[in-house]
């Protein structure tokens, strides 16, 4: 734990302070497939910034919440995946420094609402500088939510963390109650395009959860896309409730997913052993008032920034070294990068460097690469790792500096 005297030395916030509120949903993809009527994020569109290249750091639950809470890579944090009784992840430790704490150390009121995901204590998080924690499903979260922050007086800082569109694994209970929507799209690759890519994601499909969709049609994977698609719009029902209880001039709003969905390209659903942009590109919808004005963004992001950014927007200062930066202002970064482990117990490290052109996964149990060139090939259909070996060596070089100086090796 930080000492009291650098927690003063670090947070010295200038009145007034601006509140934070955290809005983060579970398994939302930026790549939607078709149109959702989201009017509540429009709403904050119309205050903040659209960020159309934020992505995760791995596409877990836990590890990815555990880099936006610290602002460090999977490695540094020490949740390399997830942190269940099913799963090999380790529980985040209250010793890094994190969002919860950060806030709370320069005078804020601090609650969660919703999932954690880190491990135990689950329900007592003052250790993380949480006071206030509530759990359940999302209506209660957001009521609960809600009557924490109606008429509340700041500064206050809330994480409030959806469990949807997480529930897309109920895709095959909930197909026949759903409707095809007129502008939903189908994917634009089935399973014949995992021919010529890592053996590891055709035995997601023949042995692990890929077998729930492995048969699907066209038009089955149209209802799995719309399902998802009515999920995400529950999303922005909460999101509705927890705007209309707070002063949104004097509230900073970060807007985000821990990771996305694989949707069904390349004949896969969910989360697993791949890399896809599907599953690695996240919404992120920032405001702060007074500091930003709307309008959208392409510079590289990843999870890495979101807690620095935060603090950075507050008039804090982070108080130890952190992987991500500030995007108060645009970002120079020219890649980014990402660390999956472990599927429950399946382990199958993949290391991932993915630039504005050109994305190189890694697969280290097996030495098997993909590498896609993203200019002319954006659906990452046509694996080159055979035939940009020059191309491959730089990138693969970066990605060593990068993860491995994360992992200490």
């Amino acid at each position: 734990m930080l000492t009291r005297r650098r927690w003063m030395q670090a947070l010295a916030v200038k009145p007034p302070a601006p509140n934070v509120l955290v809005f983060m949903t579970d398994q939302e993809s930026a790549l939607l497939p078709g149109t959702a009527r989201l009017p509540n994020r429009e709403r904050l569109l119309r205050r903040g910034i659209r960020f159309s290249n934020a992505f995760c750091t791995t596409p877990q639950c836990s590890a990815a919440r555990a880099s936006f809470l610290t602002g460090l890579m999977p490695k540094r944090t020490g949740v390399w995946t997830n942190v269940d009784n099913s799963s090999l992840g380790k529980p985040l430790s209250p010793d890094l420094p994190n969002l919860g704490q950060v806030f709370r150390g320069a005078g804020y009121a601090t609650a969660l609402f919703g999932k954690w995901h880190l491990g135990l204590p689950d329900k007592d998080l003052r250790a993380f500088g949480f006071d206030v924690r509530v759990d359940g499903k999302d209506p209660a979260v957001t009521a609960a939510a809600a009557e924490w922050l109606r008429g509340r007086q700041g500064p206050w800082m809330a994480w409030v963390s959806l469990l949807n569109p997480h529930d897309i694994y109920a895709v095959r209970q909930e197909m026949g109650k759903t409707a095809v929507r007129a502008d939903v799209r189908g994917p634009a690759t089935g399973l014949e395009n995992l021919t010529g890519k890592p053996v590891e994601q055709q035995e997601f499909v023949d042995r692990d959860q890929g077998k729930i969709t492995a048969s699907f049609t066209p038009d089955q994977w149209k209802l799995y896309r719309s399902y998802y698609l009515d999920l995400v719009e529950k999303t922005d029902v909460q999101l509705g409730q927890v705007l209309d209880s707070i002063d949104l001039d004097k509230t900073i709003i970060l807007l985000t997913s821990d990771h996305g969905d694989q949707l069904g390209e390349h004949g896969l659903p969910f989360k697993g052993p791949f890399v896809y942009d599907e599953c690695m590109r996240i919404p992120l919808v920032l405001s702060v008032p007074g500091q930003l004005k709307p309008g959208v963004r392409t510079d590289l992001v990843s999870t890495v920034d979101f807690a620095p950014t935060l603090a950075a927007a507050a008039g804090l200062r982070w108080p130890t070294p952190v992987d991500g930066q500030s995007i108060l202002k645009p970002s120079r970064r020219d890649a980014v990068f990402s660390d999956y482990y472990a599927k429950q117990k399946w382990v199958n490290p993949i290391r991932t460097i993915r630039t504005r052109d050109a994305k190189l996964n890694i697969y280290d149990q097996t030495g098997h690469r993909e590498f896609y060139d993203l200019r002319r090939d954006p659906g990452e259909a046509n694996n080159l790792a055979e035939q940009k070996l020059t191309a491959m060596a730089a990138m693969e070089r970066r990605l060593n500096a990068t993860i491995l100086a994360a992992a200490g090796a």
